[in-house]
């Protein structure tokens, strides 16, 4: 069974990822990074070309988190500047 809805941005991510995983499962799979990437539309494609070959994604749970990272424009998402600033330091400074 394939999802065929293309994430396109106009639904929040969590939305897609909950498609995803009623398609595939919940049990992540290692193939499921380079799957993924065919769920997306051209610009989400993008991010997910760059991601799995220029940095070398090949872990789901990471690429899972990103996916929401980036995508989750919701305006009460942050409260401040500085609670940006620190979600940021964390991801960069995170140690896998």
């Amino acid at each position: 069974m394939w999802l065929v809805y293309k994430y396109d941005g106009r639904d929040g991510p969590c939305i897609h990822l909950v498609k995803w995983t009623k398609v595939y499962g919940e049990e992540p799979h290692p193939e499921w990074v380079h799957l993924f990437g065919h769920t997306l539309d051209i610009i989400p494609m993008n991010w997910h070309t760059e991601i799995e070959l220029h940095h070398g994604m090949s872990e789901w749970d990471i690429l899972h988190e990103e996916f929401i990272l980036t995508f989750m424009f919701e305006d009460h998402w942050w409260d401040t500047v500085d609670d940006v600033l620190q979600e940021i330091k964390a991801t960069i400074f995170k140690i896998p």
